[in-house]
């Protein structure tokens, strides 16, 4: 599982305790619960004893909460939502670092797409405009056309 914070560890350790109690008081296996819920039964364990570092990403324990509450007879949606508004709270912040770092980077990819721009814009003017044809080269033509006129 990524890293959570404190406060949402020592939430998660709530939840799953309260699991617990209500599942050993109902004398529920954990394997009972497994096969109902369709969750592996290592990853309930997991969530019991707090190994939490077996676990996938926050979302996907949200929704083990929610189906192992509801297994049990509790309201699992208000189980999962305590975590996800703590989890939904600390990614938003996380977002808002990371636009803080995009800003810093982003005046120098103008920067160096306007000089790309500019080596393109160039490029293609000398492709459409070759160095022969110059005001020189066109006196010859006019000369030409010139003498093709009949002297009056």
């Amino acid at each position: 599982m990524t890293l959570l914070n404190q406060a949402q560890v020592e939430q998660l350790k709530e939840i799953t305790t309260q699991l617990r109690q209500v599942r050993q008081e109902k004398s529920i296996r954990i394997e009972e619960i497994a096969s109902q819920t369709l969750i592996r039964a290592g990853v309930l364990q997991a969530l019991e004893e707090e190994r939490f570092e077996e676990l996938p990403e926050p979302i996907f324990v949200q929704g083990f909460i929610r189906r192992y509450g509801d297994a049990l007879g509790l309201d699992g949606n208000a189980l999962s939502h305590a975590l996800i508004s703590n989890v939904v709270r600390q990614d938003s912040n996380n977002d808002h670092q990371n636009l803080d770092n995009k800003t810093n980077t982003y005046i120098p990819l103008v920067v160096t797409y306007i000089l790309l721009l500019i080596a393109a814009s160039t490029g293609l003017f000398y492709t459409l405009n070759p160095r022969g044809i110059t005001s020189k080269s066109l006196t010859p033509e006019v000369n030409i056309q010139q003498s093709m006129v009949p002297n009056q």
